[in-house]
């Protein structure tokens, strides 16, 4: 009868199994200069198990965050609310023209010479007003066109978008809204005050006068309408935007700033009713999805 093999020579003859680990992923990490984050860098494969192995972080993370969220609060509010900045611009101002109600007067004053304002038949300013004027008769039209062609193609839904934004700036801004605080309010214009020949009371802004029955001064309809143009700016590549900006935005108060000169708003009238439609504009950019969409 044959003898059976001792155990432990059956143990050493019996099959092993290992077990294989994947490769540990080791990467490196450095600081960035410029914006003090971490950056991964590398990575490299390892097949050192006793390594922990490295749990992928953001791509950056900053290194002091509450210290950057506490440094400048007051541009971190304006740049998350778009509102915010002319809105203290409007709270701001009114609060010089309401406190100081004679800044209008002492404005005014400078382009009145007895009882007329020496540069409302300049020839320039006059060609800066009428193209004012010509503008909203040229750009309305084409958004028109624009909402009319219902297009298929999402750049091109995109495109009608901006064309309703541009109208609606026009339309709620320069018109309506201007309109309806010109008849509530009833203020008269400078060149019909009784301190530059003229009959009518002078009163402050804000103030409920009903000095006159239509077409009255604030605010200015003109300076809400040259603030409106500015809408055309989202047609403007991201890219360009803030270049087109830095140049149409001066302009833009120019034109503003020459019913002042003409004597027929009162500065007040312009700096609210340029801050007013530029607000409303700011508030209907959020609502209409542009600032995510283009």
């Amino acid at each position: 009868m044959a003898k059976s093999p001792p155990v432990q020579a059956r143990a050493r003859s019996a099959p092993t199994c290992q077990i294989r680990q994947p490769p540990i992923k080791i990467c490196q990490t450095t600081i960035s200069p410029k914006r003090m984050v971490l950056v991964q860098t590398s990575c490299s494969a390892s097949n050192d198990v006793n390594r922990r192995p490295f749990q992928k972080a953001p791509s950056e993370v900053p290194l002091d965050a509450s210290t950057s969220r506490r440094s400048d609060p007051l541009t971190r509010y304006v740049s998350s609310h778009p509102l915010a900045a002319p809105g203290i611009v409007i709270i701001l101002s009114s609060m010089v023209f309401v406190m100081f109600p004679q800044t209008d007067m002492r404005v005014s004053r400078f382009f009145i010479f007895g009882t007329r304002f020496y540069l409302s038949d300049n020839p320039l300013l006059l060609l800066i007003r009428d193209a004012n004027r010509v503008l909203p008769c040229i750009v309305l039209p084409m958004m028109v066109v624009l909402m009319m062609a219902r297009p298929l193609k999402r750049s091109a839904r995109l495109m009608t978008r901006r064309a309703l934004f541009v109208l609606l700036s026009y339309v709620l801004g320069s018109a309506i809204m201007v309109h309806l605080f010109k008849d509530f309010f009833a203020r008269a214009r400078p060149q019909d005050v009784i301190e530059f020949g003229g009959t009518m009371e002078f009163t402050p802004a804000w103030q409920v006068a009903s000095m006159c029955e239509r077409n009255c001064s604030f605010p200015s309809g003109e300076a809400a309408s040259a603030a409106a143009f500015l809408s055309v700016l989202v047609f403007v590549p991201n890219a360009y935007r803030k270049y087109v900006a830095a140049l149409l935005v001066p302009l833009s108060m120019i034109v503003a700033l020459n019913r002042v000169v003409f004597g027929a708003h009162f500065l007040s009238d312009v700096v609210l009713g340029w801050s007013l439609v530029c607000s409303l504009m700011l508030w209907l950019y959020a609502k209409m999805g542009l600032n995510i969409g283009g």
